[in-house]
């Protein structure tokens, strides 16, 4: 008779005593079936009524469909059909959105599922990482919590670069560990990592690198010896990872700036039409200093630096005195506190603050407390205990980069430090488990994370009046309890029952996470623009009520398409792609932003715009009067009636830049001025104004510049 081959157990994977020894197929199913579990728990709460959301973030939708038209468009990641203006963003998330678009047709499925697949695609990497280092039921514990992170839920169910640089993120991170357990090819394994990491550079630029440092020091870590062989390779891995990355994170960049300005889009969100200013700058380091110089409203940098004094302490509920009034934070709302430009205050409690701390902080006591036990519990493995620093540095590099920026923050950011934060959970548990089996003692160091994970969000919850608060109360109890129980089994030697004791323990804290996230799920009214997990306090819904509004759009729509001869190259000139976004995205109208997303980058002349009017390019304009979204409109057809989050914030009734009611550009500003600014105010002394009830309230601000191109020409 053969003998059955042996199959080698991981230590963690083997039977507690008395327990019988699972055989090698009922492994295998079981951790088929968590893996199947888990992604589809992830896909359901991803895709559920997915379509409620319409076209999600328009101002990414728009340069979805006008990228589908075109692989010009497409290449250049173009923000309108015309090819005047590129998103601030690099291109490749949208890439796979007008990929999508190209296949299925223009919809709402097409639009979003994208996301919804990478935000499950992360949730089985993550799983098979974590299997691969603690076991299988340490990537249970992980995936769920990723899956079922209310935060997560939120941003995977929109258009929105997170889910994707997330998904590749977690890629470099699986690849960075297999270089460290691979003989043969770890050289290919550590490209690999490189190469994904600057793929996440091309879905958010500098944000993908914040966890750079904690996957060098994963290499390091990773040494399995101090000779001057393991030092030449361990330099070699990190030489190695560097050049990937660089090379992969410039390719995108150095094609787009070799390309004659006047062959490509403006590169939306720059100062100077370059990405590398765009990558320094506005998604650089602008965000962490707040030294962006599109900056809302031309505001200082001073003038949010700093955060907002008096909010301080971890549970800070608004109980503090400040500039604002009183309260501890400033005021909820489109630009400040939650879902704003300023999402909470700068500080080292941020991501437990009003703003963050229901987004981010569910499980974040837990994964950093228990991550000591997982390092101890891994220490003699090389490969493990690099896993464990890997996520340890990466919940703590984003935490604190989030957690001191300046410049424009917004909470649902958060999302990116959720994969750390799971894999440090499952680790810790069966950590924990493994360790107090040896131990009884361990499992008494692991009992205060569990309850100060406990009270953090009973107090979460609380800040939500009627929101699901019985579910952190009731999962409070029965972390108590089960915890006391661990703790007690395993002091009187009963091992066989601290493993499930533990595990009810995790399961409880997860509860109240499951239960946000099935909110979001099922409720219909979010913000698309700036998502966030839970009641929308602060950040309105995606209506922003302006429900009549849309009629508004639909009215401008009808009157450029019936006025149009359909050869124009752009049926209207805005100020801003937030008023475009709508027409764009949902009526397919080709928009000319002239000031890109913040109205305020410098791309044209008032000559230049005179030469698209006289080559009949652009023939309507809307100048609104007092600033770039009074009486406009935002992604998603949501209206306010002026200042929007990173819109331009008007000032005394003004441009940004504008000269004073009366006084002639060229007594303000030299003849070459570039943006809306000067633009506008040509357009408003040079063009006829459209009145009618053909374009509502629009009325007086919609103009119409055939014959104007001379007179702009002589505006200067």
């Amino acid at each position: 008779m053969v003998e059955a081959p042996k199959v080698r157990v991981p230590a963690l994977a083997r039977p507690w005593p008395s327990v019988r020894a699972l055989t090698l197929a009922e492994r295998r199913w079981i951790e088929g079936a968590s893996l199947a579990l888990t992604v589809g728990l992830a896909l359901l709460l991803n895709t559920w009524r997915l379509d409620d959301a319409g076209n999600g973030n328009t101002y990414y939708a728009a340069a979805v469909r006008s990228m589908a038209a075109s692989w010009h468009n497409f290449f250049f990641a173009s923000f309108d059909p015309g090819g005047f203006i590129s998103v601030d963003k690099p291109p490749v998330f949208l890439w796979l959105g007008a990929l999508s678009v190209r296949v299925f047709g223009y919809s709402s499925w097409a639009i979003l599922l994208p996301s919804a697949v990478a935000g499950a695609g992360s949730v089985a990497l993550l799983w098979a990482i974590t299997r691969h280092y603690f076991g299988a039921l340490a990537a249970t514990i992980a995936a769920l919590a990723l899956a079922v992170s209310p935060i997560s839920v939120a941003v995977n169910r929109l258009n929105l670069p997170e889910p994707f640089m997330i998904l590749v993120l977690i890629g470099a991170a699986g690849a960075t560990l297999r270089s460290l357990d691979s003989k043969r090819w770890w050289w290919a394994w550590i490209a690999l990592a490189g190469a994904l990491v600057g793929v996440a550079f091309n879905i958010k630029m500098l944000a993908a690198w914040i966890p750079g440092p904690a996957f060098a020091l994963a290499v390091v870590v990773g040494m399995r010896g101090f000779g001057r062989r393991e030092w030449v390779r361990t330099g070699a891995r990190l030489a190695i990872l560097a050049a990937a990355t660089f090379a992969v994170s410039a390719s995108w960049m150095l094609a787009v700036d070799a390309v004659p300005a006047s062959d490509r889009p403006y590169v939306g969100g720059s100062q100077d039409n370059s990405v590398q200013n765009l990558i320094v700058d506005y998604n650089g380091l602008g965000r962490v200093d707040g030294n962006e110089s599109t900056r809302p409203g031309g505001q200082s940098p001073a003038n949010n630096r700093g955060g907002f004094p008096g909010n301080t302490g971890p549970f800070n509920r608004n109980g503090g005195t400040n500039a604002f009034g009183g309260n501890g934070a400033p005021p909820a709302g489109p630009a400040n506190g939650r879902g704003g430009i300023i999402a909470g205050t700068p500080g080292p409690w941020r991501m437990f603050d009003d703003a963050n701390g229901p987004q981010i902080s569910w499980l974040l006591p837990f994964a950093l407390l228990l991550a000591p036990l997982a390092f101890w519990r891994w220490r003699n493995s090389p490969a493990g205990r690099a896993a464990v620093v890997l996520a340890v540095g990466w919940v703590l590099l984003f935490g604190l980069v989030f957690s001191y920026a300046q410049g424009i923050y917004h909470s649902y950011y958060t999302s990116a430090l959720m994969p750390g934060i799971a894999l440090l959970a499952g680790a810790g548990v069966v950590a924990t488990i493994d360790l107090a089996r040896r131990d009884a003692r361990w499992m008494l160091a692991s009992l205060p994370a569990a309850w100060a994970t406990a009270i953090v969000q009973v107090h979460q919850g609380g800040r939500v009046p009627d929101f699901y608060n019985a579910v952190p109360e009731v999962a409070a109890a029965v972390v108590a309890v089960a915890a006391i129980a661990a703790g007690l089994f395993a002091l009187t030697r009963r091992n066989v029952f601290v493993a499930p004791a533990l595990v009810v323990c995790a399961a409880a804290l997860l509860a109240t996470p499951a239960a946000w996230s099935s909110y979001e799920a099922r409720n219909a009214s979010m913000n698309t623009t700036l998502p966030q997990a839970g009641p929308r306090q602060g950040a309105a819904g995606r209506s922003f009520g302006s429900e009549a509004f849309d009629g508004g759009v639909a009215s401008l729509a009808s009157f450029l398409e019936a006025n149009g001869d359909g050869s124009a190259r752009w049926d209207l000139a805005t100020t801003s792609a937030q008023q475009a976004s709508t027409l764009v995205a949902d009526y397919n109208i080709s928009v000319m932003a002239i000031g890109g997303f913040s109205s305020n980058d410098p791309t044209i002349t008032v000559d230049e715009f005179a030469d698209y009017v006289a080559d009949g390019d652009v023939r309507y304009v809307l100048a609104n009067e007092g600033g770039a979204n009074r009486g406009g409109f935002l992604p998603g057809g949501q209206s306010r009636g002026g200042n929007v989050p990173g819109g331009s914030f008007s000032r005394g009734g003004q441009f940004p830049g504008a000269p004073p009611p009366g006084q002639p550009a060229s007594q303000t500003q030299p003849a070459a001025a570039k943006g809306a600014a000067v633009v506008m105010q040509a357009v408003r002394a040079e063009c006829s104004p459209v009145s009618g009830e053909a374009v509502g309230q629009y009325a007086g601000n919609l103009y119409d510049c055939a014959g104007a191109a001379d007179r702009l020409h002589a505006y200067n």
